[in-house]
């Protein structure tokens, strides 16, 4: 497998390209701000991008949708759309020749949240960041947000690694472990506690 998390901008977001090197198919997932980069790298690798995913519908994961579908015959894939492009669900997966892409449905910072597991590496975007989580507010979408990490986030395998949509953390990249041990959103068991971690947080910053 190819997999190459790429720095583009933006309020320090990352993109990333998955690539198949038997079959020559790749994604590129949540293209943003410099969305050639991303074809470019795939050119060296010998790759055609063949999806383009996006972990959710916000602008500064979706700007470079069209230049990447302009360039290629890449199909569009993300959770809820509509025809033509690709509408995915909880536990789909989409095959790129002999790799498989497993979607997780994560709802909270919005409710077309999801990530991608590739062969133990996690493509978290605004879900699940390295030491901290997207944001919500504190109703639904909080709940929402807390039955992810809890249900579906911290039951994946401890060597899972975690690729988060912004280097927001003291490193880029983290394991599903580490962040149930390191962060503060992970440690907590109930929603009350989770929500008054939030507004210690939002308080902290003002």
């Amino acid at each position: 497998m190819i997999f190459e998390q790429v720095a583009v901008g933006g309020n320090c977001n990352f993109s990333y390209l998955i690539g198949d090197e038997t079959s020559g198919k790749a994604a590129v997932i949540d293209p943003a701000f410099r969305p050639e980069e991303l074809l470019n790298r795939a050119q060296r690798h010998g790759l055609s991008i063949t999806h383009v995913i996006n972990t959710h519908s916000h602008y500064d994961h979706t700007n470079g949708n069209d230049y990447i579908l302009k360039k290629t015959a890449a199909t569009l894939a993300g959770y809820a759309l509509s025809p033509p492009a690709m509408c995915v669900k909880d536990g789909d997966i989409l095959p790129l020749g002999k790799l498989n892409l497993h979607v997780l449905h994560t709802p909270g910072h919005t409710p077309d949240s999801i990530c991608i597991l590739a062969e133990g590496r996690l493509v978290s975007g605004d879900t699940l960041f390295v030491g901290t989580i997207g944001k919500t507010g504190f109703g639904d979408d909080a709940r929402q947000m807390f039955e992810t990490l809890q249900k579906k986030i911290k039951t994946l395998p401890g060597t899972v690694e975690v690729y988060p949509g912004h280097d927001y953390g003291p490193a880029p990249v983290s394991t599903i472990d580490k962040e149930k041990e390191t962060n503060p959103f992970l440690l907590l068991d109930s929603f009350q506690s989770f929500l008054d971690l939030k507004k210690q947080r939002m308080e902290s910053r003002t």
